[in-house]
């Protein structure tokens, strides 16, 4: 009932503010029509062209218009979605933390954050592949078989790196672990993991409901934050048990509202068997796309290393503080690139409109939010520094050093979603692995020099290599234009 509520009420949200503008578009759009229709004879007999291509640039127009609009509203049900979510974790730790529960709230964390992992490995980029099949494959929006043979590819490599990553899980906590908590939360956490493999959440990104997705996926946050408070005051074992059971609760229903999103436009779940063929490519792609993961988890992993044994606890306190305010800008930024990846996909399949800057200008909301979150932040943490002393000083001043990041991995990951546009995942790993490498060696270099301020010129360094390799790359899948289309 939960579920379909959140749907419900997703559904009127989007209805409503597109309403008055749909029938302002089909008004003009009929208008359109009929200048076309009615347009007037030259001497010639033939139709005027300059009413026609008015028409045409109307039409035109009107679309740009309404799919700018669903692209706002969707980040709008993104963001509330996130702050739905992560607010209600937010304020159930804040209470734990105000009543002294220290070791539940460092145990929930620890096995949470490992359980992410084990969700993000298990879609294995398949948010990215999917919504890309669902514009080649459903250009009108409509299921149809060869979609739905992609789908049960994907699946079925989602579904064996579901039952390695539980294998894993259950070995650990048979095996290795001997504390009763962590057991149980394995154990009852792992259905969650299964279940995540028949996800909808690529097909509702390539159908242009992300906003849908975004909001349905807060259930997920907000049951675990609930089985967090129930954990309160319970033994090991019970705790670890409600906390486990939470997680796969939380997917389950999950599930059930993207399924529901799914089937109010139309897109009922069919089964198809899978083929040799889909399997190999979804393994590739879903291969590359992880493989994207695993460098910047070791880069980030090195330089807290560093900080931790170079600069001590309070510098590395505050280092992890400005990080996360990086990675709330970075996470919008993403929502923003995820509303923008079918249209971005749309326009690199035209060969006049591939390279670097085809790709900038069909995410021109993505580069306007990197430019406004890292001149605002700087802006306001300047303002902070100079009104402020104490730690709230400090964590100002390694904020305004921080805060170029935010535009330099905004254009990083703009680089990125336009190789992922293009299919070239593997060129996309190997961009990003290099430039962390580069970023490693930079953080262990500077950091005599520049102390904290080593690890933001050291990421800037890395957004920057990765960027270049991505821009080359772009450059070169450019197709030459034809010199007739040229004078054309």
């Amino acid at each position: 009932m939960l579920c379909y509520r959140l749907v419900i009420v997703s559904r009127h949200i989007v209805t409503s503010s597109l309403g008055y503008r749909q029938a302002l578009y089909r008004l003009l759009g009929r208008f359109g029509k009929v200048m076309l229709e009615t347009r007037v004879a030259g001497p010639s007999g033939e139709p005027d062209r300059a009413i026609a291509r008015a028409s045409r640039r109307l039409s035109e127009r009107v679309r740009l218009d309404q799919g700018r609009w669903l692209q706002i509203v969707n980040i709008g049900l993104m963001v509330a979605g996130l702050a739905l979510g992560q607010g209600v974790i937010f304020a159930v730790q804040t209470g734990l933390l105000a009543a002294g529960e220290y070791a539940l709230l460092s145990s929930f964390a620890t096995h949470y954050s490992f359980a992410m992992l084990g969700i993000i490995l298990v879609e294995a980029g398949a948010t990215i592949t999917l919504a890309r099949a669902v514009v080649h494959l459903s250009p009108g929006g409509l299921p149809n078989p060869r979609m739905w043979q992609a789908f049960a590819d994907t699946s079925t490599i989602r579904m064996l790196m579901a039952l390695i990553v539980s294998s894993a899980a259950v070995l650990y906590a048979a095996e290795i672990s001997d504390d009763p908590l962590g057991r149980w939360y394995a154990f009852l956490a792992l259905p969650g993991l299964l279940l995540w493999s028949v996800n909808g959440v690529g097909l509702l990104d390539g159908l242009r409901l992300s906003g849908i997705s975004g909001l349905t996926g807060s259930i997920a946050y907000v049951v675990n934050a609930l089985g967090l408070l129930m954990a309160s005051h319970r033994s090991l074992e019970a705790a670890g048990a409600i906390m486990g059971a939470a997680f796969s609760l939380g997917y389950l229903l999950t599930l059930f509202a993207q399924w529901a999103a799914l089937a109010w436009k139309g897109w009922y779940p069919r089964f198809h068997r899978p083929s040799r063929a889909g399997l190999s490519r979804a393994f590739r792609d879903g291969l590359t796309l992880s493989f994207q993961i695993v460098p910047g988890q070791i880069g980030m992993r090195v330089q807290l290393v560093l900080s931790a044994t170079w600069l001590g606890a309070e510098t590395t306190a505050v280092f992890v503080y400005a990080k996360q305010i990086v990675g709330a800008a970075t996470q919008v930024l993403q929502f923003v690139l995820r509303v923008e990846f079918p249209g971005l996909v749309e326009r690199l399949a035209c060969a006049e409109r591939q390279g670097f800057v085809g790709m900038m200008a069909a995410q021109k909301m993505t580069l306007a939010c990197a430019l406004l979150f890292s001149i605002g932040t700087t802006l306001l943490s300047g303002l902070v520094a100079a009104w402020s002393d104490g730690a709230l000083h400090r964590v100002a001043i390694v904020m305004v050093g921080f805060a170029p990041t935010i535009l330099t991995l905004g254009l990083l990951q703009m680089s990125s979603q336009g190789l992922a546009a293009l299919g070239a995942y593997a060129a996309s790993a190997w961009a990003m692995g290099i430039g962390v490498a580069v970023g490693v060696v930079a953080s262990c270099a500077l950091l005599p020099l520049l102390h904290v301020f080593a690890f933001a010129a050291a990421e800037v360094i890395l957004n920057l290599v990765t960027l270049g390799i991505g821009y080359r790359y772009l450059e070169r899948a450019r197709p030459a234009r034809p010199q007739a289309t040229e004078r054309a």
